[in-house]
């Protein structure tokens, strides 16, 4: 970012609350070190982890940008985080300082902040941040801040330093779709890699544009939106509370050209384009994935001037396979891409053997993008990694002959019938080709003859209605086995969703469970 900021000093760098300020490289520049300035009297310096919980905003990159200066663990956190999640973020990963809004909405952060740190072993130095500023009063941000003894004494957590470029940099956690969120631990060789192999497969140029709407408090929006756009010295389009229409205005002025969301993203994107019959002529990449992306949805986006690329990746490893501007519209509408260069994807069976093209198995992934392993957790990283530096993902694929990969699921969402596995996301992918279907998703209910019985569970278009016989016909008339078929159909209002837009298939399955109590 430094360099960007020496060569191009009065080009645009953040772009935030809707399009309303804007800050250059310059400015980021002398905002980055003035902040980065106060860290280091205070104490923070290399290997202090600094918890950023903000919105999508530009005082986040400056905090981000500031840590990284000082040689400090920059720690995105979810603006949705309570002080449940807190105590955990706490006791893993040990943060020096934690940055958060005063308040948003209703929530207090004063408030939240001090009950974690009660329950927690580990108590940061909380900075409270007020966001109504045009300017960064730095020393008001700390003027109330009392507890940094903390600094001092960081126990037997620290991070090991090594070259700056193999230094932890970042120590991300996963976005709760399991019970406990591992911390992940990436190094500037690590994440840079992804970034500039990204660029350079999918050819993109100084001229493009990042948006993101993502939260940048999780790692598609911090690695994929402001690590991106800094590394490649592009404007990055911060968009903070969803919402299509101002979406769509935001990348019509800004003329953005880029990002990496979720399908809810898309989808609401699409369909207010499609509603208001509009384009957008100069989206030319719109990576996508996190979700299932229908087939349908990509080819309403390619009508709408959106060409979509699907992708698979996680954030023990950023992205490991994304189509290309030359894939074909088949492989962007069925695939998840190509490995990126330089990475290697594997499709395993059980016995830990290679699958052939064509067969399904767990998906490994090796390469410069995957991280050293799980922030003060080595059995976790133990069992996620192998001796050859394969990461074993836990997801289900098939890759073709071409070298195409397509997910099928997760290994943790397989239902097992009667001894029989059903892979979720081949059903689902069927489900969200019904007209009537918006949201679908597939779980596994407890069943004392079968062990489990396959869920359908559906959010549907306004207006529309669809039962189960219907469901089963339409499956079998496609060719599903009848074993696969879902046996109970529950229709919801909306999902339970994660912010990165996964939707909760753990919450879905208790709140069924607890309607059928």
């Amino acid at each position: 970012m430094a360099e960007h900021a020496r060569a191009t000093p009065d080009g645009i760098a953040v772009v935030d609350r809707e399009g309303a300020r804007r800050r250059s490289f310059g400015e980021l520049e002398i905002d980055a070190r003035d902040l980065a300035s106060l860290l280091r009297d205070r104490g923070v310096g290399s290997g202090s982890v600094v918890s950023i919980q903000m919105p999508n905003c530009y005082e986040a990159v400056v905090m981000a940008v500031a840590t990284q200066i000082v040689g400090g663990v920059i720690n995105p956190l979810l603006t949705t985080y309570r002080s449940h999640e807190l105590q955990h973020v706490y006791d893993a990963a040990r943060p020096v300082i934690h940055f958060s809004p005063v308040s948003l909405g209703t929530i207090d952060f004063r408030t939240v902040v001090g009950d974690a740190g009660s329950m927690a072993s580990w108590q940061p130095a909380h900075v409270p941040v007020r966001l109504e500023s045009d300017t960064l009063p730095f020393g008001d941000w700390f003027k109330d801040v009392t507890a940094f003894d903390v600094v001092e004494d960081r126990g037997d957590h620290d991070v090991e330093q090594v070259e700056p470029g193999r230094r932890v940099s970042e120590v991300i956690f996963t976005s709760g779709t399991e019970a406990i969120p591992k911390a992940v631990m990436h190094t500037e060789d690590t994440a840079n890699f992804s970034v500039r192999t990204a660029y350079a497969g999918l050819g993109l140029d100084a001229d493009d544009v990042v948006w993101m709407p993502s939260p940048i408090g999780h790692s598609t929006g911090f690695n994929y939106g402001v690590r991106f756009a800094l590394y490649h010295g592009l404007k990055l389009v911060l968009q903070d509370a969803w919402s299509a229409e101002r979406a769509f205005s935001l990348l019509e002025a800004e003329k953005c050209t880029y990002t990496l969301a979720a399908t809810t993203f898309l989808h609401d994107l699409v369909h207010y384009t499609e509603a208001n019959d509009l384009r957008l002529p100069d989206f030319r990449t719109f990576g996508c994935g996190g979700a299932p992306v229908p087939g349908a949805l990509v080819r309403a986006a390619d009508g709408r001037g959106i060409t979509v690329l699907r992708l698979y990746g996680a954030t023990e490893f950023l992205v490991a396979t994304w189509n290309r501007s030359n894939s074909t519209t088949e492989q962007r509408e069925q695939t998840d891409g190509l490995p990126l260069d330089g990475v290697e994807v594997s499709i395993r069976d059980a016995d830990g053997a290679n699958c052939p093209a064509g067969q399904s198995g767990e998906v490994y992934v090796r390469g410069p993008n995957t991280c050293v392993g799980f922030f003060a957790d080595p059995d976790r990283t133990a069992g996620a990694f192998d001796g050859d530096g394969w990461c074993r993902s836990g997801d289900l694929g098939v890759v073709d002959d071409d070298h195409y990969l397509a997910l099928v699921g997760r290994k943790k969402d397989m239902v097992i019938r009667g001894g029989l596995n059903i892979a979720p996301r081949e059903i689902e992918d069927a489900l969200l080709g019904f007209p009537e279907v918006w949201q679908a998703a597939v779980v596994g209910l407890p069943d004392s003859r079968l062990g489990e019985r396959t869920c359908g569970c559906l959010v549907l278009r306004p207006g529309q209605n669809l039962d189960l016989a219907t469901v089963a016909e339409r499956l079998q008339e496609q060719g599903f086995a009848k074993y696969k078929l879902p046996e109970v159909l529950e229709i919801f209002d909306a999902f339970p969703m994660t912010p990165s837009g996964k939707i909760q298939k753990n919450e879905l399955k208790r709140q069924i469970e607890a309607g059928r109590g």
